[in-house]
């Protein structure tokens, strides 16, 4: 079991395990092929045609366990001291979402109604791993190309992880949401699209239900959040017809950044609200401050020196100049 450790000075884990090691891929049959499932562990879920038998072929999303998961469903939670520092056994869960049965590359390839089922998807997990007590967050995220760490290029994936601690990126989240909440008594995420809607020079692309921009102050060149016009903390909240849009949104945008950046390498993040029902009395305003959306970095430039000594971020490109270009691209 892999083994998580605090750094005091920042509130950062780290996990140790055998299984962040990099693994060279072999050659042989893609196990997320159709046909291929027993090449994989035992599916958790999976949807398909009916009368389908589990572990096999006749299915449209599928989610199974990472072969080298950093976390395990597997045994009791616990959080010790270790000295003056803080350590947790790596008790949660790793999962694969394979989002199509078919050998595409990107998830830009698929149709609509594929992309929507793979949404549905992650609903679904996150929905039940929130009934386990032992998960504080659950991390949704997709690596796509070699830059942006896929170890596995070629099949369309993506990755589900419960964690037992919140982790650093979501906690500076949910904190700044509070903040702002506190201070004004408005959600920060609906603020930001008030002021975008109005302003209307970083804006991608709106719909009834969506928003996607290139956010004011991005990381990374073509960085692109997609935001839900309705304030809502969760994602696995959301109804059939936004997932629909959802669908047609998200899939617009990564073909906006293909075009632009030929075969990009990219992480997508999805952002949801932690495990409130573990510790309700942690974050009281949640309801009100969160609002669930979705990141994608283009790993276009290598973070160096500065970037990871100071925490800045330097960029060549102006979130508006971004926006424009992805906005006339299609």
């Amino acid at each position: 079991m892999s083994l998580l450790r605090r750094d005091p000075t920042t509130g950062r884990w780290v996990v140790f395990s055998d299984n962040a090691s990099p693994v060279p891929v072999e050659p042989g049959p893609c196990a997320f092929c159709e046909g291929n499932e027993k090449l994989t562990p035992p599916e958790i879920v999976a949807w398909g045609r009916g009368g389908r038998k589990p572990n096999g072929p006749g299915w449209w999303v599928r989610v199974v366990p990472n072969a080298r998961p950093l976390f395990t469903i597997e045994g009791r939670l616990e959080r010790r001291a270790d000295g003056m520092y803080d350590a947790t056994s790596g008790t949660g869960a790793h999962e694969i979402v394979v989002e199509s049965p078919e050998h595409e590359h990107s998830l830009s390839e698929l149709s609509p109604e594929q992309v929507a089922r793979v949404l549905r998807a992650y609903a679904q997990r996150i929905e039940d791993l929130k009934r386990d007590g032992r998960v504080r967050s659950i991390f949704i995220f997709k690596n796509q190309g070699v830059l942006a760490g896929a170890g596995r290029p070629g099949h369309a994936h993506s990755q589900v992880i419960g964690l037992p601690v919140t982790p650093k990126a979501l906690k500076e989240l949910l904190e700044g949401a509070r903040t702002h909440y506190q201070l004004k008594e408005r959600c920060v995420f609906c603020d930001i699209l008030r002021e975008e809607l109005a302003i209307e020079s970083r804006l991608i692309q709106v719909t009834d239900r969506f928003v996607s921009l290139s956010p004011y102050a991005s990381r990374h060149p073509f960085e692109s959040w997609i935001l839900p016009r309705e304030h809502a903390m969760n994602f696995e909240s959301l109804g059939g017809a936004d997932i629909d849009d959802l669908a047609a949104v998200l899939i617009s945008l990564l073909r906006r950044l293909e075009r632009v950046l030929p075969e990009p390498s990219y992480n997508l993040f999805l952002y949801s609200g932690p495990n409130h029902a573990v510790h309700p009395k942690r974050w009281p305003t949640l309801a009100n401050d969160f609002h669930w959306h979705i990141q994608i970095l283009p790993r276009l430039v290598h973070v160096a020196g500065f970037e990871v000594g100071s925490g800045f971020y330097a960029n060549p490109v102006t979130p508006e100049q971004a926006a424009a270009v992805l906005r006339d691209v299609l």
